[in-house]
């Protein structure tokens, strides 16, 4: 609840600004509705579908906005619509619905247009607002054929934790989550990784994790984003093999950095502190390229990769490497929608692996 407190605050202080849709993707973007228009907690939801060959087996990315931001700004920051376009997969959008009257439940939606990720209701299986992106998830799958084995759910800031509820609540449904700055399960309160495992029930199974994390973000601070690695971590031990400390370690088998040998350089100077941005360093200083990062890989006891951790060195609250004209974004890299896409595709739940 802090953390949300923090970004309410901010945006009120901010401003509004009304961002545009992407319109670079030439393929067909249109609005939907799970599961009818008036049925308690229906959701809107956008669909991206590539101009590509229609065919069956397509993978399909969910992706959850944050707080403030709607489906269309989450495609537009993200250019997951254009990296679709180029390799023939489908995106989802849902949309939370905002609720100036909101009454602290799930079924009108959020002030700021927030997923509930923090109440207990959304947290689950087959409930509140888990239930009704599953629902979507499902409804597209069905409808545009797309591979079940490679369906996958990602957010940003609020949307991660969602992401997150969603990976403890439907392992089977998902063949891998990504958190863009999130926070471990249950309101950032599962350090252990125990309470998500519980959460997966009779589905539960070790889960590939893709976790993006800026080390200058004040709002989901450095901290809290090497929690929710260890919860992954200590989730994925327990699903694996019933033990904690069995046989998923909690050091990384590899570690890469990169760019820490080169200076950026002086850029166009495109400003990207927006209203309802948090400041992003790479804007006000005019570089361009990316930020120094650090990849970190953790695998299981057969040394199958089974979490990826980025960590971006002195990005913000901002999506790295998105479109400058959304709001947060920072426009300097790495281009975390390649990144996170990449890591989906190379695990299927049918994988060699067998997560």
């Amino acid at each position: 609840m802090k953390k949300l407190a923090a970004l309410v605050a901010g945006v009120l202080a901010a401003g509004v600004l009304a961002v545009p849709p992407a319109g670079a993707a030439s393929g067909s973007f249109s609005r939907h509705t799970w599961p009818a228009p008036g049925a308690p907690g229906a959701r809107d939801y956008w669909l991206y579908v590539p101009s590509g060959p229609a065919v069956a087996g397509r993978p399909l990315v969910v992706f959850l906005h944050g707080c403030t931001l709607t489906a269309i700004e989450a495609a537009q920051l993200t250019r997951f619509n254009e990296l679709a376009e180029q390799l023939n997969f489908l995106v989802a959008y849902p949309q939370q619905q905002t609720s100036p009257q909101w009454t602290g439940t799930s079924i009108d939606g959020n002030s700021a247009g927030c997923w509930n990720w923090f109440l207990p209701e959304n947290q689950g299986r087959d409930q509140g607002e888990a239930a009704t992106i599953a629902g979507i998830t499902r409804q597209v799958t069905a409808d545009q054929q797309a591979d079940p084995d490679r369906v996958y759910v990602e957010g940003i800031s609020a949307g991660a934790d969602m992401a997150v509820n969603m990976g403890a609540a439907y392992p089977d449904l998902y063949a891998a989550i990504g958190a863009v700055a999130g926070c471990p399960y249950a309101d950032c309160a599962d350090l252990s990784g125990g309470l998500a495992y519980q959460a997966m029930g009779a589905n539960a199974r070790a889960l590939p994790v893709f976790v993006e994390q800026g080390t200058a973000d004040v709002l989901n601070n450095e901290a809290m984003g090497a929690a929710l690695v260890q919860q992954w971590l200590g989730t994925d031990d327990l699903a694996d093999d019933g033990a904690a400390n069995g046989s998923v370690s909690r050091l990384p088998a590899t570690t890469e950095n990169h760019g820490f040998d080169q200076t950026p350089q002086p850029g166009s100077g495109a400003v990207c502190i927006r209203p309802r941005n948090f400041p992003c360093v790479g804007g006000v200083v005019g570089f361009q390229g990316t930020y120094p990062y650090t990849v970190q890989r953790y695998a299981d006891a057969r040394g199958c990769d089974l979490l990826d951790s980025w960590t971006v060195h002195g990005l913000a609250h901002a999506y790295p490497g998105g479109d400058p004209q959304a709001a947060f974004t920072d426009p300097l890299g790495p281009d975390i929608t390649t990144a996170a896409y990449q890591f989906f595709l190379a695990h299927p739940k049918a994988g060699a692996c067998g997560h």
